[in-house]
């Protein structure tokens, strides 16, 4: 793809459309309350977040896409000046709330930019994701692959989230007497403490002096 085109999590000059995977600090480094730069492409949850995290944010700058549907955007090719069509479709990239991997089609054939994503071969979810991607390809290879690499290492040997969820919940339902404080993100650990409060039918609560402590009392529903 034609550098001037397009930037994916980078919020640096010079692109005519910005794609943003998730909005975990480390993909949003540069991207601020005040952005002007250009139209930013994200899924449709993350779009409903990011005025949290970018309070004043111009709306009119935010364009949603749906998950698993292919959009087209027409651009400027910075070599020819004429215009060019790119395609792209957000796949689910099984990471936290509103994370998508992108896959573009055009003339430069398939890019598939992955982000941060999670690809366990027991998760449902991580299965829809590749079949939509599979169906997306449509027999066609990627010919370029932006692969978020940082845990392939065969050294790092992980739980699925299942499992984890499993044990932090056996840990929890072993000290009954006790109040468990669990830090937390800003996002991504959603989907466990729903799980621990619906097997262990406790409530949740959100300290209110810190976003990132969340304070579990042991008495019930």
């Amino acid at each position: 793809m034609e550098r001037g085109l397009i930037s994916v999590d980078r919020w640096a000059e010079g692109s005519q459309a910005y794609f943003l995977t998730h909005l975990h600090a480390d993909h949003t480094q540069g991207l601020t309350s005040a952005w002007s730069k250009g139209p930013l492409f994200c899924s449709r949850l993350s779009a409903k977040l990011l005025p949290f995290k970018f309070p004043g944010f111009d709306l009119s700058l935010l364009r949603v896409l749906d998950v698993g549907v292919w959009h087209s955007l027409s651009l400027l090719s910075p070599s020819s000046a004429s215009e060019t069509l790119v395609r792209v479709m957000p796949v689910d990239a099984h990471h936290c709330p509103g994370a998508v991997m992108y896959l573009f089609s055009g003339d430069f054939g398939s890019l598939l930019y992955t982000g941060d994503f999670r690809w366990e071969m027991t998760s449902e979810k991580a299965n829809r994701s590749r079949d939509m991607l599979v169906k997306a390809l449509n027999g066609n290879r990627v010919n370029t692959l932006y692969l978020d690499n940082t845990y392939c290492n065969p050294s790092y040997s992980f739980p699925s989230r299942r499992d984890a969820a499993q044990q932090v919940v056996h840990i929890i339902a072993s000290h009954p007497k006790h109040h468990v404080i669990i830090g937390i993100d800003t996002l991504g650990k959603e989907d466990l403490l729903v799980h621990i409060a619906r097997v262990l039918k406790i409530k949740i609560l959100l300290c209110a002096s810190s976003a990132y402590i969340l304070l579990m009392w042991s008495w019930s529903l």
